[in-house]
């Protein structure tokens, strides 16, 4: 049995068709998670309960990039100009693949400079639309 490899070289993503491969040094440079709650459980003082399902409920996106590469400034460029953004990604030899449209980039981060370290540039985007799929062969 091979072990499932989810090394960042085996990591394809795209922001509006341009592969990032300029990653930086956080440990964990590409997160993902829900905006909102997939589902609500409404619970009254009653006793009883109410679900409620939310059709979309968005996904927000953050990069680690390093600081100063053409990736960054891709990405600053965006920010910027306000653009909106479609993302893609697979992580190559297990199953797992992601695609997010109607998104923007919603916010960069803290940037620390000079002193004895310097900090990843981070860019965060929130998308409407979102597909993906965990797990493994």
């Amino acid at each position: 049995m091979t072990l499932p490899n989810y090394s960042t070289d085996l990591w394809v993503f795209t922001v509006n068709g341009r592969e990032i491969t300029d990653w930086g040094e956080t440990a964990t440079p590409f997160t993902e998670g829900p905006i909102d709650p997939k589902r609500i459980l409404r619970r009254g003082q009653g006793g009883r309960a109410v679900r409620l399902d939310r059709i979309n409920p968005g996904r927000t996106v953050s990069l680690y990039l390093n600081p100063g590469s053409p990736d960054s400034a891709y990405m600053q460029g965006l920010f910027n100009s306000g653009a909106n953004v479609e993302v893609a990604g697979t992580q190559i030899g297990t199953l797992e693949t992601i695609a997010g449209l109607e998104g923007i980039v919603v916010n960069d981060a803290q940037t620390g400079r000079a002193g004895t370290t310097i900090t990843d540039d981070q860019f965060t985007m929130e998308f409407n639309v979102w597909s993906g799929l965990k797990g493994g062969k």
